[in-house]
């Protein structure tokens, strides 16, 4: 029986590379057939903000990395519904072609429920 593993995604799309980083790491780990649930909160919920332009900050985009999760048999990201309130989001504003998103609205009860936790 495999572990569960959970990746919980904090962090900003830009300013440092550890978003994108931290989906890399799970794109690895989905290409090895160890596809880790990912629960999106604090400012990582800007990651899925649709329409985003890196160009104009001369970042590198996330975009493409969240779009081949489903390539790799992610068809769900969870999302901290309290994150998203706090930031003035609503879950209208996040789209993935292809990636259904549940929002959490107890996201310690959920994260406990996972073996493993990465944090990026």
């Amino acid at each position: 029986m495999s572990k569960s593993i959970l990746a919980l995604c904090r962090r900003p799309p830009y300013g440092d590379a550890l978003a994108r980083e931290g989906l890399e790491a799970v794109l690895a780990a989905a290409a090895m057939e160890q596809a880790p649930v990912l629960l999106f909160m604090h400012d990582g919920v800007f990651q899925l903000l649709k329409d985003q332009n890196a160009k104009s900050i001369e970042q590198k985009s996330v975009r493409r990395n969240l779009e081949a999760l489903s390539i790799f048999g992610i068809d769900k990201l969870y999302v901290c519904q309290h994150s998203l309130e706090k930031r003035n989001l609503n879950c209208g504003q996040l789209r993935l072609p292809g990636i259904a998103i549940e929002l959490i609205a107890d996201p310690g009860r959920f994260i406990a429920a996972f073996d493993s936790v990465l944090s990026f």
